[in-house]
Formats: C-alpha cells, structure tokens, sequence
C-alpha cells in the first residue's frame, strides 16, 4: 500500500473531519512511516486537490476535500448490494472520438469511465447499465467536454446477453477476485486473535485496502447477468461483519495520540 492511499484509508475511515500531522504521525505509526514520508505524501495529496491544509499557529490541519470525496462516495458504492429492481433495460453510452496522438487524455479517459464501472464496447464507445442513483450524467458531465464526448442513453433491440455481459466484463475473473476477498477476512479474523489493538488496527488497514480495491472491481451490474455463484454480496456481507470486529479490537489504539 503507498503512503497517500494509506493515509486517505486512514483519514476516510476514522471520519474525524480534520487531522493535524502529530495525529496523523500516530495513526500510522504502527505501518513505521517517516514524518518525511507522511509530509510528502499530504503535499502531493494536497496538489491534487484530494486534502487541503489549513494553519493553525504552527500547527497544520488536513481535511478531506472535494476530489478526495468524489472518490470516496464512489469507493463506497461498492459496500452496499445495489437494487436493480425497477431497472428498464436502459443503458448509459459514453461516445467519443479522439485523435491517436492523444495517449495521455485517452489513458484518462479510460481511468474515468472504468472507475465509474463503465466497459468498452465498441471502440469510442463505452456502456454501463442506467441507474439513476449512481449520478453518472453528474459525474462525467463536465469531463465530456474535455474529451470531445458525449453521454447518451441506449436501448438495445436484442437485449445483451448474460455470456456478453460477462465476457465483456471478465465477470469469472472478478468472481475469482471476490472469493479471495472472502479469505483475506477469514485470514485475518485468525489474526485477530493474537495481536494488539495496534496490530488490529494495522490489520484493519491492510485487509481493508485489499478487500476494498477487490469490491471496487465488483462492476455492480443487474443480477440477471451475474454468474449463480456470484460471491459479491458474500463479500460484501461479511467485509461489515468483519469491520466491526476489527474496529472493535483497534479501538483503544485508534482513540489514542494527540490532536
């Protein structure tokens, strides 16, 4: 895990709004970052708009801001069973046209539409089932126009199939990814019972970032697509269960150090 996602893990989890470097200094001290490391990290963070720094005397505070939000809201999409029960069968379509000589903007336009669980169809064309609560048209509206693209939605006269969806998606791959997640939390509900409140905490940052990063990759879809044995809501079930548990065991750890 590199230093800015650890530090953003930490900051998003403990939701305590704002952090100055000596809490933060303690927060990751079980993971033996340098003060040098977490300065630079919280700097680069900061350039990229995902903290912002405020001074206080000699003192900086770091709160999570509006990129860094954006990211969070769409990570935590991933923790909650979507319902796709009034779903109409529409699709969102993301068109484009971009010359090859673009690499830099088509790699992040690519990064775009994937974190939004979106799949390339077509070349210049990408889809996602429509769902009103995931704001897409909100999320990609000002991007569009930096790439010359456009959001549309599609209707197919030969509703995709389960084989298409899944093959477009790689769901057996993603599949596979869920059921690891599943033992990474049976791996680490073993662990637990022989560390300390700063091991469990460690643990809870470590297994939680990979379990994580494996839903994320869960592209969320209408279960009529989804393969019989589909291990997401498995995942996702017990990933809560094990949350509580792990935080329950950090807590004397996590209230500790200095404001």
């Amino acid at each position: 895990m590199i230093d800015s996602d650890l530090i953003f893990g930490i900051m998003a989890s403990m939701g305590e709004g704002q952090y100055s470097v000596s809490r933060l200094m303690y927060l990751t001290s079980p993971f033996s970052m340098s003060d040098t490391s977490l300065r630079t990290a919280l700097s680069r963070m900061a350039a990229r708009g995902i903290v912002m720094a405020e001074k206080r005397g000699r003192k900086a505070f770091y709160t999570i801001v509006t990129r860094g939000k954006r990211i969070g809201a769409n990570v935590a999409l991933s923790f909650a069973e979507p319902d796709w029960s009034s779903w109409d069968g529409r699709w969102w379509g993301f068109l484009y046209s971009l010359p090859s000589a673009e690499k830099a903007l088509r790699h992040r336009l690519r990064t775009k539409l994937e974190a939004h669980r979106f799949v390339s169809f077509y070349p210049g064309c990408w889809i996602r089932p429509f769902r009103e609560e995931e704001k897409i048209k909100e999320k990609l509206s000002g991007f569009s126009v930096s790439v010359n693209g456009r959001l549309v939605l599609l209707t197919f006269p030969d509703e995709l199939t389960a084989v298409e969806v899944g093959g477009l998606w790689q769901l057996d791959s993603v599949n596979d990814a869920l059921g690891r997640g599943i033992k990474l939390i049976e791996q680490s509900e073993r662990s637990l019972e022989r560390t300390d409140p700063a091991g469990a905490f460690r643990l809870k940052m470590e297994t939680g970032d990979q379990v994580v990063k494996i839903l994320f990759g869960d592209p969320l879809l209408p279960p009529c697509y989804l393969p019989e044995n589909w291990a997401g809501g498995e995942l996702r079930r017990r990933f809560t269960l094990w949350e509580k548990q792990v935080n329950k065991a950090a807590a004397s750890f996590a209230a500790g150090g200095t404001i």
